[in-house]
C-alpha cells in the first residue's frame, strides 16, 4: 500500500518512527549499517522529506533508499530486541501494537 494510503494519524505514526531511527538511541552506530542496510545520516534524509518521498524507487540504478528505510525501520522498531520500549514511548505517541499494524497496512 502506498503511503498516500496511509491516514494522517498513520503518517504521524511512520514520521515519529523515521525521527526515532534517526536521532534515538536505539541502534548502536557500530551496528547500524548493518540493521537498515544505509546510514543514519540516509535515514536522517529521508525523515526530512518524508512524506515526500518515492518508497518505490527500487529500480537497478535508483537512488532513492525510502522504501528500504521506512520497512527497517519498522522492522528493527518493532523486532530488534533494543530493550528501549520505554524509549521508544516517548518517540512515538502509539503503542507498540498501532505502530505493527500502520507497518502492515503499509507492507500490504
Amino acid at each position: 500500500m502506498p503511503l498516500s494510503d496511509l491516514t494522517e494519524a498513520e503518517l504521524k505514526i511512520v514520521q515519529r518512527c523515521l525521527d526515532a531511527v534517526a536521532d534515538g538511541k536505539f541502534f548502536e552506530d557500530w551496528e547500524f549499517h548493518t540493521l537498515f542496510g544505509v546510514d543514519r545520516e540516509v535515514v536522517r534524509q529521508v525523515a526530512k522529506q518524508f512524506p515526500l518521498v518515492d518508497e518505490f524507487d527500487e529500480s537497478e540504478g535508483g537512488n532513492d533508499d525510502s522504501w528500504l528505510v521506512i520497512n527497517n525501520t519498522f522492522a528493527n522498531l518493532i523486532g530488534y530486541p533494543h530493550r528501549k520500549d520505554a524509549e521508544l514511548a516517548h518517540w512515538v505517541s502509539a503503542s507498540k501494537g498501532q505502530v505493527e499494524e500502520v507497518f502492515r497496512k503499509w507492507r500490504g
